[in-house]
């Protein structure tokens, strides 16, 4: 259909004609209009005739104003200035919307519909009402804005000129052909794309997105806020808040044997708490916590924004909430949930628990709830119980100095009691101090304390159960659950130690303390025993005392398995001998094992490397008898034959964790400082059959309803060869059998075992490390902590001259212990058989040359020194391979090395110095 006649509108086509203003010229693209004025701002909202419309400059001009509102555009330019920027650009553009869309002519217009009289179109500068820089304005466009008669203005639709059909409504319509252009609707010569609509509001690159995605993303972030608000609402209304006298701190952690029912000991079975009132917490307590935990208390809201963000941000990623950054009061209303899940929902509801007690409780109050309910560690709750434990005095009379050592036990009780770990809670008292100093709370710095009261165990404990709760909190904490949970979230642990290793462990140490050491309290044994294979750790004991013996005057809190490092002598052998085999180096390989020997430094300098003192020179001896009988003149030149990184890195595979000097060869005898349990699990590795487990204690915990929460992986991996691990435990046999241990190590009822001995340098500690298929265990015994001045033991650190006035071997009490222990273990399990060895690998033989051999070292009487099928041999029924005759038989103290001389001497002084080890400065290592 045609567009209707022109007849047939109601006002008909004798209407007159309205003369159409004169256009005026509009300036070259880019300048500004003649008059110099800019854009004007919008006009919308202002009344007609104060704007100079077309009603205004009709009466103006004397005639009538027409009742009548107006559509047609080019009547602006009367209103708008005429020359004007904005009037300029107008009429250009009413010329291109009314003549070019239209095609009316200026000599006369179209009728209104009656229905659009009450209202009328102005029209405004787009760059005013978009804010668009004038360079960048598009001059064609115009703003069409819906006013009233009255000129208040109405809401207005953007078009680009020539752009879109009309909608036929009447002729001046919304769709007449004079009516304004249609969005999304291309007419002739039009740039519009259809179905397109472009916003007025926003950066472009939100008003090029289309109508529908804007309003979606809006959409959706106005439901994400208001599921946020409900939720959070609904989390509000239902919280709680929690008082001090409902927080429970009274659900002791139980430990239970390999059975899971037996009882090892019990966390916080003593707990004490007292509540005190903020007065009677003196104000260098309540500022040292203040600077420990939340200087800005007073200052600030009860909830850490920070912290929220970054909750919100880990849960929208997936992950589980770790992070710390609560306030205070969090962390109050934290105490009060039995179960510590890191969850964004438990966050929230900390979060609303903390507006809700900020709002009903003054910070006074807050800070007294949290101080009476913090744990501090010892299995006390609370400042008051605090200050009893740590200081012996009321909350009230801790000075600034005590009261930071205090307050900096929040973050770590356990690992920042001053007495377990004094450095790092030194480190952390400094934090304090200096925070109180900043915040001036504190105008001096005091000196440290140095009163702190010792741990006292808990009541009716054992030190076995003491140091086996240690080891399991280390454990524990290391897997993500703190001390904190342990001690008040009624957990249930599971350990892997069997109850009948136990006691048998217990009866093996007790034997030799009351007995040969029972005038020397000062000796500290330890002994672990594990399960091949597995890393489970069957039995544990790490010392005789925990705490302090109001008898002796002794204190020890230091565990003699796991926290104590002591040099380890020849049970490094071992390492050594695997890393050989390894090498390709069979077990029948000869050496030359001369008394003494000298042998070059890579940087040129020689050592000297002796065996015992009382052992004469043998021209040769294999690899089973050097291991049988300790012998430094052969192992520490195989050390250095096979490579000394081949060795270390041996030791690492096996277990060793600690930090071993590179490039040493000394590190054959021991020279490196390992804890009782790196050594423990080198041996167990050899007994599972190559197999190295992570040693543990935990097997599985419990929450207080039941449920498992952690059960530990052992991480088991093979790392050696099975030829490596017959050929090594075969050579390890012969210790036993015929060699350093044969006197005290052998097991009841000819049981299969495999062991070594060790002894460091003049008897610093001493070692015995062995296994049976079914079980390895390694018993170490020191004293004070072994430790060195210079190369001699310091006065007291030695245990020279306590066995019958001569020092202690390792074949002696280590050895005595060890068998003790694994006969009663023992007890009632099946007698196994090792494999036998395969003897894989190259026979070589290996001659360094000796030294000669200073006239003056003490020696034992002539022998005649021959090995079997030697001329001159003499056999003996007891010694049928002549590896016993005229040794020490003690696995003895003979790796004292000498210091490095700058180059080797063919004689030897008139008065030598003391046999040394094999490295400068430090402390050498003897062998048995």
């Amino acid at each position: 259909m045609g567009r209707p006649a022109w007849s047939d509108h109601p006002d008909g086509p004798d209407r007159p004609a309205r003369p159409m203003t004169e256009r005026p010229e509009r300036p070259p693209a880019g300048e500004r209009p003649a008059t110099g004025r800019g854009p004007r701002p919008g006009t919308a909202g202002r009344p007609a005739a104060g704007r100079g419309d077309r009603t205004g400059a009709r009466t103006a001009a004397g005639r009538p104003p027409t009742d009548r509102p107006s559509y047609h555009p080019r009547a602006t330019a009367n209103r708008t200035g005429g020359d004007t920027r904005r009037g300029a650009a107008s009429a250009t553009s009413t010329m291109a919307v009314g003549d070019r869309g239209r095609g009316i002519s200026d000599s006369g217009r179209r009728p209104m519909h009656p229905a659009e009289r009450d209202a009328l179109y102005d029209t405004v500068d787009q760059a005013a009402l978009s804010k668009i820089e004038l360079q960048d304005r598009d001059e064609e466009a115009t703003t069409y804005r819906r006013v009233g008669v009255d000129g208040t203005g109405g809401t207005g639709a953007r078009r680009a000129a020539g752009t879109g059909g009309r909608h036929a409504t009447g002729p001046d319509g919304r769709r007449g052909p004079t009516g304004p252009n249609r969005p999304g609707a291309a007419a002739a010569n039009g740039t519009a794309k259809p179905g397109r609509r472009l916003g007025t509001r926003g950066p472009k690159w939100w008003r090029a997105r289309p109508l529908w995605l804007r309003r979606l993303v809006v959409f959706g972030f106005l439901s994400f806020g208001l599921l946020m608000v409900a939720g959070m609402a609904t989390i509000y209304a239902a919280t709680k808040v929690p008082l001090p006298e409902n927080i429970k701190t009274d659900q002791a952690s139980l430990i239970y044997y390999a059975d899971g029912n037996s009882e090892v000991a019990r966390f916080n079975s003593d707990i004490d708490r007292y509540d005190v009132p903020l007065a009677k917490i003196s104000k260098d307590l309540q500022h040292a916590v203040l600077a420990a935990e939340n200087k800005n208390f007073y200052n600030e809201p009860g909830i850490s924004y920070r912290g929220i963000a970054r909750a919100l941000w880990v849960n929208v990623k997936g992950g589980e909430i770790a992070q710390g950054g609560s306030t205070i009061t969090q962390q109050y209303v934290k105490n009060a949930f039995l179960t510590q899940d890191r969850t964004f929902t438990r966050k929230m509801k900390e979060v609303v628990m903390a507006v809700k007690l900020d709002k009903k409780y003054s910070k006074d109050q807050i800070l007294e709830f949290y101080l009476n309910t913090i744990y501090f560690g010892r299995g006390v709750n609370g400042i008051e119980a605090a200050a009893q434990a740590y200081f012996g005095k009321h909350a009230a009379d801790l000075n600034a100095a005590e009261s930071a050592v205090i307050a900096g036990l929040i973050r770590n009780p356990n690992n920042l009691d001053p007495v377990k770990n004094p450095d790092d809670a030194k480190r952390r008292w400094n934090e304090v101090i200096d925070t109180m100093i900043a915040q001036d709370w504190l105008k001096e710095r005091p000196a440290y304390p140095e009163n702190v009261l010792p741990t006292k165990p808990s009541a009716n404990s054992t030190a076995q159960e003491e140091y086996i709760k240690q080891q399991v909190l280390k454990e524990l904490e290391a897997q993500g659950i703190t001390e904190d949970q342990i001690n008040t979230g009624g957990l249930r642990i599971i350990t892997t130690i069997d109850k009948n290793a136990q006691d048998q462990a217990v009866a093996a140490v007790n034997q030799v303390l009351q007995g040969p050491l029972a005038q020397h309290p000062d000796v500290r044994p330890g002994l672990v025993a594990l399960r091949p294979g597995t890393g489970e750790v069957l039995a544990w004991y790490g010392g005789p005392l925990y705490g302090k013996d109001p008898a002796t005057g002794q204190e020890r809190y230091l565990d003699n398995v796991s926290d104590a490092k002591i040099m380890s002598g020849s049970t490094f052998k071992v390492i050594t001998l695997a890393a050989a085999l390894e090498q390709g180096v069979s077990l029948k390989s000869t050496f030359a094992s001369p008394r003494r020997v000298e042998l070059e430094n890579p940087g040129g300098d020689t050592y000297v490397v002796n065996n015992d003192e009382g052992e004469p020179d043998e021209v040769s001896q294999d690899l089973i008898k050097a291991t049988a009988m300790s012998t430094n003149t052969v192992y520490v030149p195989l050390g250095k034959q096979i490579g000394i990184d081949n060795v270390e890195e041996m030791a690492k595979r096996l277990g060793i964790t600690s930090e071993i000097k590179p490039g040493l060869a000394g590190m054959t005898l021991g020279h490196d400082t390992l804890r009782p349990v790196e050594m423990a699990t080198v041996y167990n590795t050899f007994a599972g059959g190559g197999v190295r487990a992570d040693t543990h204690v935990v097997k599985d915990v419990l929450n207080s309803s039941g449920h498992s929460i952690l059960r530990p992986s052992p991480n088991a991996k093979k790392v050696l060869d099975g030829h490596i691990v017959r050929d090594t435990t075969y050579a390890l046999e012969q210790v036993i059998k015929s060699g350093t241990g044969r006197r005290t190590a052998q097991l009841a009822d000819n049981r299969p075992a495999a062991g070594k001995t060790g002894t460091v340098q003049e008897y610093a500690a001493a070692w015995f490390c062995g296994y049976t298929p079914q079980i390895s265990s390694c018993v170490s015994v020191f004293r004070g902590d072994a430790l060195f001045d210079g190369e001699h033991p310091k006065a007291g650190h030695s245990l020279a001259g306590l066995l019958n006035g001569r020092g202690v071997y390792g074949a002696d009490w280590p050895a005595q212990i060890w068998k003790a222990f694994m006969d009663g273990a023992h007890r009632g399990l099946e007698i196994k058989q090792f494999e036998a060895p395969t003897y894989e690998g190259e026979i070589q033989t290996f001659t360094p040359s000796p030294t000669p051999t200073p006239t003056d070292l003490p020696t034992t009487p002539a022998s005649d020194g021959l090995l079997p099928g030697q001329p001159g041999y003499t056999f003996d029924p007891a010694d049928p391979f002549g590896w016993n005759r005229n040794r020490n038989n003690n696995g003895g103290n003979g790796g004292n090395g000498g210091t490095a001389s700058p180059s080797p001497s063919p004689a030897p002084s008139p008065t030598p110095e003391r046999p040394g080890g094999i490295l400068d400065n430090l402390p050498g290592t003897d062998d048995d």
